[in-house]
């Protein structure tokens, strides 16, 4: 079986998957109503599997990995071996089986199982004061300069719609230029309240959900611009599909949503959306790119101290709030995912697929041609960290800047 009919095969056993899972637990199960699939690119193009049993899942998942076995060594291989350990650890987790949590770090979600380095936070956090002090904010902790640059660039709730309006057309101009000619798709604002994360892309409905309950700056509502929209998960979206149906990829880019493995790059495509469209301006966008690599770190950490270390409820708020500086609604939203039976690792998807490709950005740099083939890798094939390092030819490290 060539990489190709594996594609197809792991794409229509994932869909399968998915819809078997919503079927028998009917919203009600281990991932609600989300399912394993949140928006499954292939629902007309690839016949999902039809099960009913976890037998017949458990079955196909382990003939699909013994395919994947016999294939030559490279960044293919290497991430089909990885999709399969996703399939098969929520499979587990579906049927009310469970996981220690490195397990759901290296299988599910496809991420190290390890704890970061406190020198590593402790440098990200000194790069970002440095920056802040720059910018005028030198008074006080670290949380204190944040909240600082943060409520002094506040947009106001009655001017937020305008402003997104506005870096919408910037980033999709420059999405359109530099990433994929995005067709004239467009997303709007929809305001929401008491939710678990900062902003969604509902790309089928065309509307980027943003939590009203923090407060953005421009340099902050930019980045979620790129992150959810141009050139992030819509863009990534629109690139999928078409490549598939233009031939030019395999089946399993229609899996670009999917709670697993390729959640990774996914999330790592939106964190360096802002950079990906060389779209810094000023210092505060270079504040905002630090806080959210520095956040991301603290928020990766607490996860692992959560679930490893046991650390309450009260002392991963204080950490996230006094260390990682971050406002109460995110705090809250990451102790919940933490606390997830399921979700629970998908926290270091962010943290980890933003190293991976930011450091394979910097390492292509601005040559053309390096730049055209990372942006194909990126965005029209799937892949894990380490396969994407693999694919373009720079050494592979989890997160750090050698």
């Amino acid at each position: 079986m060539d990489s190709k009919d594996l594609g197809y095969r792991i794409t229509a056993i994932a869909a399968g998957l998915d819809a078997f899972e919503r079927k028998t637990f009917d919203g009600k199960g281990i991932i609600d109503d989300e399912g394993l699939i949140p928006l499954y690119l292939g629902q007309d193009l690839i016949r999902a599997r039809q099960y009913t049993s976890w037998n017949e899942v458990d079955a196909d998942i382990a003939a699909i990995v013994a395919g994947i076995e016999a294939m030559e060594f490279g960044p293919r291989k290497l991430f089909l071996q990885k999709l399969g350990n996703s399939l098969r650890s929520a499979s587990t987790l579906f049927q009310g089986g469970d996981l220690p949590f490195t397990e759901k770090l290296t299988n599910l979600v496809g991420v190290p199982a390890e704890s970061l380095h406190p020198l590593f936070i402790e440098d990200l956090g000194a790069r970002l004061e440095d920056k802040l002090d720059q910018a005028g904010f030198s008074t006080g902790t670290l949380r204190e300069k944040v909240s600082a640059w943060e409520q002094s660039g506040g947009i106001p709730p009655e001017h937020l719609e305008t402003v997104f309006t506005e870096l919408m057309a910037q980033a999709q101009e420059r999405t359109d230029s530099m990433i994929v000619d995005t067709d004239g798709y467009t997303m709007v604002l929809h305001p929401v309240r008491n939710i678990h994360y900062s902003a969604r892309c509902n790309f089928t409905a065309g509307k980027m959900d943003l939590n009203m309950d923090n407060t953005f700056s421009r340099a902050a509502l930019k980045h979620l611009v790129a992150h959810e929209c141009f050139p992030g998960h819509s863009t990534q979206n629109i690139y999928t599909l078409r490549s598939f149906k233009q031939g030019t990829a395999t089946a399993d880019v229609l899996l670009c949503s999917l709670n697993g493995i390729t959640g990774v790059i996914q999330e790592g495509i939106g964190d360096q959306g802002v950079e990906m469209i060389d779209w810094i301006e000023d210092i505060n966008d270079e504040i905002q790119a630090l806080l959210r690599r520095y956040q991301s770190s603290v928020a990766t950490q607490a996860a692992w101290r959560i679930n490893m270390e046991n650390l309450s409820d009260a002392e991963a708020y204080a950490y996230m709030r006094d260390i990682g500086a971050m406002q109460e609604p995110r705090i809250k939203g990451r102790i919940h995912m933490a606390r997830h039976p399921f979700r629970s690792g998908f926290i270091s998807s962010y943290f980890y697929g933003n190293e991976a490709v930011r450091r394979v950005r910097l390492a292509v740099g601005d040559d053309p041609i390096r730049r055209k083939a990372f942006v194909a890798e990126l965005y029209g094939k799937m892949h894990s960290p380490e396969s994407l390092c693999l694919a373009l030819g720079v050494p592979y490290r989890s997160y750090g800047d050698k």
